[in-house]
């Protein structure tokens, strides 16, 4: 595989990724992401910004070249922990993740034998607000996320 690079894309910096360093937030950019990437890109935080990988750029991630995030519509984490649970993470790029993206994004989770956690950024008067979080995967992980999320916000295998 050649290796795989974020710019062009930079969806993590484009206010779709929680960060407690970088002030951004769905729909609100990073204040240093500008169009040929980031303008403190030798001196930027570590956390997040230098040490996360999308499953995108990972070597292990598995996933196609179409699925970068900018193109896919979706930021896919690999080996993310949930209350004790391995998990992938599905980030919409915008308010939820495309169709055919997501149905991708479930079979890649149901091939790897790993629950997923999806996000739907909820809009309200045109703005971004909060996010509805859906759980998907066996059903030892709907009964472990019962309690923690809506239950009509679970889907079973």
């Amino acid at each position: 595989m050649t290796e795989r690079k974020c710019f062009p894309c930079n969806a993590c910096c484009q206010g779709w990724m929680i960060s407690s360093v970088v002030e951004m937030a769905p729909g609100k950019p990073c204040q240093h992401c500008i169009s040929e990437g980031c303008a403190i890109y030798p001196d930027r935080p570590r956390i997040p910004c230098q040490i996360y990988r999308c499953a995108w750029l990972r070597e292990d991630g598995g996933l196609p070249e179409d699925f970068r995030p900018d193109i896919c519509g979706a930021i896919v984490s690999l080996g993310r922990v949930w209350n004790g649970w391995t998990v992938i993470r599905a980030t919409p790029t915008g308010a939820e993740i495309p169709g055919a993206t997501l149905d991708w994004i479930k079979a890649y989770a149901v091939r790897l034998n790993t629950p997923l956690m999806i996000q739907q950024n909820l809009v309200e008067d045109g703005q971004y607000g909060a996010a509805k979080i859906l759980g998907y995967g066996p059903p030892e992980f709907v009964a472990a996320v019962r309690n923690a999320i809506n239950v009509d916000d679970i889907i079973k295998l």
